[in-house]
């Protein structure tokens, strides 16, 4: 029993005397916190989300695009679609909560607490998480990088675990999928309706729910998987 104890106490002493890892400093301003996706993983892990959350909205900026992003405007971008949203468009704030970047990092904006806004409309929004892409993925625009690609993976795979969805077309939507006027989600049959190519005709390969699951979800899937295998 001594021996036991005394082990354990040496155990308890050791922990203070381990290398703690470097702390990156998520860059804050006003509302916005410009982040790593592991910043952002553990940020999530310890946020408190009271709203019922069951959509993930997938949107690409259109404008801005590629090349008004040069490595260290993210924030001034931010600041720019807040200013849009709210004095051009009548919006309370920015209508998305989270933001991906071409080099991969990650902006939470407007609080998860806060259900989006924007031209999606409602349903999709009451129960929804917007993520907004920094891009124009319209075929023949701009050329994802492999850094958001992971980024958006992997941000999405966090959300699922988060609030415990299974990729499909009931839980991860296009913005592409729904109503411009109605607000009613129409998925594919968009010949005859009013809507948006959002996020982009060549987002994952394409914006059909057929491409979401072959090229989007399993990726998701997968990535769900190895984080709940490896913790990270």
């Amino acid at each position: 029993m001594r021996k036991s104890l005394v082990l354990v106490i040496g155990v308890i002493i050791s922990l203070f005397f381990l290398p703690i890892a470097p702390v990156h400093a998520a860059e804050v301003q006003g509302q916005h916190i410009l982040m790593t996706r592991e910043e952002f993983r553990d940020w999530l892990a310890n946020s408190q989300v009271s709203r019922e959350i069951r959509l993930i909205q997938q949107h690409h900026t259109w404008l801005p695009s590629y090349k008004h992003f040069n490595g260290s405007n993210h924030l001034r971008m931010l600041m720019g679609m807040e200013n849009h949203h709210r004095k051009t468009m009548g919006w309370s704030n920015i209508a998305q909560n989270i933001t991906t970047f071409p080099d991969g990092t990650v902006a939470v904006s407007r609080p998860l607490n806060t259900a989006p806004e924007g031209t999606i409309g409602p349903k999709a929004n009451s129960v929804g998480i917007a993520i907004e892409h920094v891009g124009n993925f319209d075929i023949g625009q701009d050329v994802m990088t492999k850094e958001q690609r992971e980024t958006i993976v992997y941000i999405n795979a966090l959300l699922c675990l988060k609030f415990g969805l299974v990729p499909s077309i009931d839980s991860i939507t296009y913005h592409h999928w729904w109503h411009l006027k109605t607000k009613e989600r129409v998925l594919d049959a968009t010949a005859s309706y009013n809507v948006k190519s959002c996020p982009g005709t060549g987002f994952f390969g394409g914006n059909s729910t057929n491409s979401a699951k072959a090229n989007f979800y399993p990726l998701i899937s997968d990535k769900m998987e190895e984080i709940v295998e490896t913790g990270r």
